[in-house]
């Protein structure tokens, strides 16, 4: 089928005014605000990421006048938001010289060459000691002109803004609403109705009984007689309106269900038609592309193959909106980054044309999966922890502590970049910040893969749609949540003998991992009642590749429910991302799982650790210290008795032992390393032995990597200290909480 070139870029250049417009009125905001006060930090990065985003557009969408301008706005940004260059009264003129300069080139007016390379020139060379011409720039550029005729439709077609289809589509879900009150209602009207068959069935066996009555009342004493007959009287009365009754019961209940079956068909029909007009297949999010990749390609030089698959599946129209920016970033990146040039590829035995694909797979009937991967260098993960480290970000410590996945999440750090110089392509690290924030925003989460030679794959996963997705039903602290179950990898039930206390923090082994548990009411500042019964009710979520533990009181289950906003007067507020109406009616606040982990994280302390340091006694002054090491064993000795506590010691495990069985001890410290019995075997022992229990242990060692911390929680240690990376301070810190 051959490409109809000219209607592709017609569609890409509609798609672009219509972005960048909402994008020139917020860098319109955000400048005139300006004029009023200084400009912080917040406000420097927020029209860094505008004018970024408006250069990849312009790039995809082949406007290049506007991707030069905003090449050049950028770099004079970038200088500012590192510190330098100074924001001076006449570089903010000159950022408003550069909007007016954007918005007539995306009005269709012209700049020539001269106006045009002065407002670049400007911006580009704009050192602190260089005199900005800003009168000429003013008078060289007028205001754009407001009147420009609107753009043609397509016949049979009506240009709608997306905010009035999200107003339709809000009271689609009012009528849905409406829906279930009208069947509850209906079922109530039945109800009703049925309630009156008792009442006839008594009647038909009481006639006999009133008829036999009425016969012979005039066998009755002439006292009582009158006063029997009004009785009577009043009964078939009573019988005649409890029939009526009766009968407007029951067609009350017929009407009642006819009507909520009408609504039913109603809402369904309306649902369906809006779900179809913000549906569109995943082409139109790929529109443009492979042009894009082929430009970027020859550009550095590079030969690129894009291989495209999935691209039928329907998908919100405004999840793809948002999506063509990520997948611009993803596509550069993997281009600029990722890919080697041909000689670079011959040189490592590929072949000379570089692999690069996006797919789009349905995981489940409301979330799908964007993959980009390519077959390039992968990540350089050392070079990520020499930038992080140079840039002051992590100390080298810290950055030589990070494990391979931990390491691979800095390319989201918001300006970090290892490439060796900033160009039009990439460079500015800033890329996949926006990438993160996009997927996040729109409830969904990244996962990265990446091989050294081999290449590198994102997986986004994301919802189908942003009024509906499914999601985990939870009670916690007589609330009830929901939780996107796009975060949520597992429900688990375990009992609450796996809790263990690491780092005084409460930590579950699964899976060969160590996982930190958080108790749900902690989390949101609740009251957190004590788990109920021997086992635990756990979500194992999934944020930013951290995986932690959620302790709730009761799963209710999962369903699809409808997302409603908080309004303006709540656009955002922490832990919330929505909130839900249930069938019943019961309105329930949506998680936000981003949020979540950070607050677990701020979090001071839990209920379940409070509990456990409420069972430790108060005076604790003995303390075992267990090593082989001769140097080190008088190291703690002496730090462990200047902080006043009373230390015996001992050569290795076995001794320990012995001395444990012979004396009381309040905490042991113990090497893992050690002759005859290891620390995790003697750990082992410990926890096995009825009397030595609860013994708090904090195990003090060389080994440091994930396998051996998971393995001493497993034995029962309470803290786990790395011999080159502990302070004197720190391990008197743990002896002190957990004695």
């Amino acid at each position: 089928m051959s490409l109809d070139r000219e209607e592709l870029r017609r569609r890409l250049l509609e798609s672009f005014r219509s972005e960048v417009a909402e994008r020139l009125a917020t860098l319109g905001d955000t400048l005139a605000n300006w004029r009023e006060r200084s400009a912080g930090q917040a406000d420097i990065e927020s029209l860094f990421r505008e004018v970024h985003s408006i250069k990849g557009a312009a790039r995809a969408a082949g406007v290049g006048e506007i991707e030069q301008l905003c090449h050049a706005w950028e770099g004079l940004l970038s200088a500012v938001r590192h510190g330098e260059l100074e924001l001076t009264a006449e570089r903010v003129d000159l950022c408003r010289v550069a909007l007016k300069a954007v918005q007539r080139l995306h009005a269709g007016q012209t700049l020539d060459g001269g106006e045009l390379a002065q407002v670049i020139d400007s911006l580009g060379n704009s050192s602190a000691d260089r005199e900005v011409r800003l009168p000429v720039l003013e008078t060289a550029l007028p205001e754009a002109q407001a009147d420009q005729a609107p753009a043609a439709t397509a016949a049979g077609t009506v240009r709608v803004a997306t905010q009035r289809l999200d107003g339709l589509l809000f009271h689609c879900e009012v009528l849905l609403q409406h829906k279930l009150e009208a069947a509850a209602h209906a079922r109530g009207l039945q109800e009703h109705a049925l309630a009156f068959e008792a009442q006839r069935s008594r009647r038909r066996i009481g006639n006999g009984a009133i008829k036999r009555l009425r016969d012979g009342i005039e066998d009755f004493p002439v006292a009582v007689r009158d006063d029997l007959k009004g009785l009577l009287d009043h009964l078939d009365w009573s019988q005649d309106q409890l029939d009526r009754l009766h009968f407007g019961a029951a067609r009350l209940a017929r009407a009642g269900n006819h009507l909520a079956q009408g609504l039913a068909l109603l809402s369904e029909a309306l649902s369906t038609e809006m779900q179809g007009v913000l549906l569109l297949s995943g082409r139109s999010l790929l529109e443009g592309m492979p042009a894009m990749v082929q430009d970027l390609a020859a550009q550095a030089g590079k030969r690129v193959e894009l291989q495209v698959r999935g691209e039928s599946l329907q998908i919100d129209k405004r999840i793809l909106e948002e999506l063509r920016v990520v997948l611009t970033h993803l596509l550069r990146n993997a281009v600029d980054h990722g890919l080697e040039t041909p000689q670079q590829r011959g040189a490592e035995g590929k072949g000379a044309v570089g692999k690069l694909s996006v797919e789009l797979l349905q995981e489940s009937a409301d979330a799908f999966e964007l993959r980009v991967a390519d077959d390039g260098r992968g990540l350089d993960t050392q070079a990520l922890r020499a930038k992080a480290v140079a840039e002051g970000r992590l100390s080298e410590e810290q950055a030589e502590g990070l494990d391979e996945r931990e390491a691979r999440a800095l390319i989201f750090a918001s300006g970090l970049s290892t490439s060796a110089m900033i160009t039009d392509i990439s460079g500015r690290g800033l890329g996949m910040a926006i990438v993160q924030d996009s997927v996040e925003r729109l409830g969904g989460r990244i996962d990265l893969e990446s091989s050294p030679g081999q290449g590198t794959c994102f997986h986004l996963h994301l919802p189908l749609s942003l009024s509906t997705f499914r999601a985990v039903i939870v009670r916690n602290a007589e609330r009830v949540f929901a939780v996107p179950a796009l975060a949520v990898e597992r429900c688990l039930r375990l009992p609450a003998s796996v809790v263990r206390t690491l780092e005084n923090r409460p930590s579950v082994v699964y899976e060969g991992e160590v996982l930190p548990l958080w108790p749900l009411g902690d989390v949101l500042g609740l009251v957190q009642p004590p788990p109920a019964g021997g086992e635990l009710t756990l979500l194992l979520l999934r944020v930013r590749g951290e995986r932690f533990l959620l302790l709730v009181e009761e799963l209710l289950g999962d369903q699809e429910i409808v997302v409603k906003g908080l309004g303006r007067q709540l656009l955002r507020v922490r832990n919330l991302m929505g909130a839900t109406l249930l069938g019943d009616g019961q309105l329930v606040p949506i998680l936000h799982p981003v949020d979540l982990y950070h607050s677990a994280q701020a979090a001071q302390g839990t209920s379940l650790g409070q509990q456990a340091q409420a069972r430790k006694t108060e005076a604790a002054q003995r303390l075992l210290v267990a090593e082989d090491s001769f140097t080190s064993r008088g190291l703690l000795k002496a730090i462990l008795e200047a902080a006043g506590y009373r230390v015996t010691t001992a050569n290795d495990g076995l001794e320990a032992w012995n001395a444990l069985k012979q004396a009381q001890f309040d905490l042991l410290v113990s090497d893992v390393e050690m002759p005859r019995l290891d620390g995790f075997t003697l750990t082992s022992r410990i926890r096995a032995d009825r009397e030595l229990a609860d013994l708090p242990v904090v195990l003090v060692t060389a080994l440091h990597s994930a396998e051996d911390r998971a393995r001493g929680l497993e034995a029962g240690a309470n803290a786990y200290l790395v011999k080159s990376g502990f302070e004197q301070d720190s391990l008197l810190e743990v002896i002190r909480r957990l004695i």
